[in-house]
């Protein structure tokens, strides 16, 4: 007669693998994987590409992007250099990332120096 302690042992030894096994994979998925470069990347460039299609819809031509900031949680600065080219003439615009929206915008340097509210 074989007996079965050796055989039993080994099958509640491989259930209790099984079970440790399945603990971190569960855990695993309950926390959310963090945003890669690529979509930061990809945010990025929508809210200087927003940003630049309210500069030109509000008349300005924008020669190039200086700087974009976020200055808190989703809410960022991006600074257009404004032509003629080194006319020291920027467009600093306000945009809520959470609403997808500028909220204002401010001319800086050269003779202007006005404040535009947001839509």
């Amino acid at each position: 007669m074989v007996p079965l302690r050796p055989a039993i042992a080994f099958v509640f030894s491989c259930s209790l693998l099984g079970i440790g096994c399945a603990g971190p994979t569960q855990e695993r998925r309950m926390y959310p994987e963090p945003p890669n470069s690529v979509q930061q990347e990809l945010g990025y460039r929508d809210i200087v590409r927003i940003g630049q299609e309210y500069a030109v819809s509000s008349g300005y031509e924008v020669t190039e992007v200086a700087e974009a900031v976020q200055v808190r949680p989703n809410y960022w600065r991006i600074r257009f250099g404004l032509a003629p080219r080194g006319s020291g003439r920027l467009l600093d615009v306000e945009f809520d990332q959470a609403q997808r929206q500028v909220v204002g915008s401010t001319e800086v340097g050269g003779a202007a120096g006005r404040v535009t509210p947001g839509p």
